[in-house]
């Protein structure tokens, strides 16, 4: 069964609001931060997570602490 959200006014635009629980979800099972959505219009609207790129423990030891 499809969850149906309302669309808001928001500003000049529209928008829908997700639950905090989804992202907190998705984060949890991969151990990753979501930092964008991307967004599929095909008939359908498809939302993905678009995650932080992990960092590599060798890049963080090789850094300089004037570049962090």
């Amino acid at each position: 069964m499809p969850i149906i959200r309302s669309i808001l006014k928001l500003g000049h635009s529209k928008a829908v609001t997700i639950p905090k629980s989804w992202i907190t979800s998705a984060e949890d099972q991969t151990g990753r931060k979501i930092v964008a959505l991307a967004m599929e219009v095909n008939g359908t609207i498809t939302l993905q997570p678009i995650f932080e790129k992990e960092t590599k423990l060798h890049e963080i030891e090789t850094t300089a602490p004037e570049q962090l």
